[in-house]
């Protein structure tokens, strides 16, 4: 048992060692604030540009400058020599026609790569496709160039002039997963058709084909829509309705009339589901259901056919 005598040591340490560790505490935070405070006065300036550059998608405004350039040289014609020096040398003159050589539409970035980072500058090859024509009631023709792009703090400056590449190949095509074709006068066909008449003309009431969910609001663009073909994923019954929260994804190919009057055929891959005991359109997919372990069918280049 302790005595009155270290009782009273014991409760003199404890109100020193409170003290001592408040007067270390008030000391940490007063040189924590001088400290910064000193950095305030005398420290080098925030950098503010370093994390501002790299919030710059570099990506995209590369591929803009080198579209613009190429468009540039495209169509410039001879009085048009100094609005190439944007791009390239002045000194480096180019021999233009004394009017615009083709007709260029819908220039696209179809490429951008990195292909050299010095540290204060980084080397990009960019490949631009233009739809180009020799005069306005010719056939247009896909071209791609390629063109070199130096991105440094000064701005950014093409290296050399574009040079007529290869475009991307004509790709493959690849079955869909939709092996069951729906009956026309099904109860899954009609709310489909209803559906696009109410979705893609004037006719409205499309609250009554879609669920709260969808997030669908109509486009009202076409003078009419008539479903042409409807084709799922599986198949559901024509006349019955499957238990509460069944689902299908369907595609759905429709005839649509301009306002124009000029006809267009649409597809609208679709998922559909059952709620309040009836089929709804729960909203439009982003891509069709591919087959599993479908094999893909390279088209032949020059001919848009396998």
């Amino acid at each position: 048992m302790l005595t009155q005598t270290w009782t009273n040591r014991l409760t003199t340490s404890g109100g020193l060692a409170r003290k001592a560790a408040t007067i270390v505490a008030f000391a940490s935070c007063t040189i924590v604030a001088l400290s910064t405070m000193w950095g305030w006065v005398f420290s080098k300036p925030v950098d503010v540009a370093t994390p501002a550059r790299s919030v710059v998608n570099r990506t995209m405004l590369v591929g803009t400058f080198a579209s613009d350039c190429v468009v540039r040289l495209l169509t410039a014609s001879q009085s048009q020599q100094r609005s190439l020096a944007n791009c390239w040398p002045a000194s480096d003159q180019t021999r233009l026609p004394t009017t615009p050589a083709s007709i260029v539409d819908t220039p696209g970035i179809s490429a951008v790569t990195l292909q050299d980072d010095r540290g204060d500058s980084q080397q990009w090859s960019v490949v631009v496709s233009v739809s180009e024509r020799p005069f306005a009631s010719a056939a247009p023709r896909l071209s791609c160039y390629r063109l070199p792009v130096l991105y440094s703090r000064y701005g950014l400056r093409a290296t050399l002039r574009p040079a007529l590449v290869n475009c991307p190949g004509p790709g493959a095509d690849v079955p869909l997963s939709y092996p069951v074709t729906v009956a026309a006068n099904s109860v899954l066909f009609t709310t489909v058709s209803g559906f696009l008449n109410s979705y893609l003309t004037a006719q409205g009431n499309l609250e009554r084909y879609v669920t709260p969910k969808s997030g669908l609001v109509p486009a009202a663009t076409y003078r009419s829509a008539t479903l042409a073909k409807l084709v799922s994923t599986r198949a559901v019954p024509d006349q019955d309705i499957p238990a509460e929260g069944a689902s299908v994804h369907a595609v759905a190919t429709v005839d649509v009339v301009t306002s124009q009057f000029a006809p267009l055929r649409l597809d609208y891959p679709l998922t559909l589901t059952v709620a309040s005991g009836r089929w709804s359109i729960a909203g439009l997919d982003l891509a069709p259901q591919i087959a599993p372990d479908a094999e893909l069918t390279p088209v032949l280049p020059g001919t848009g056919t396998p």
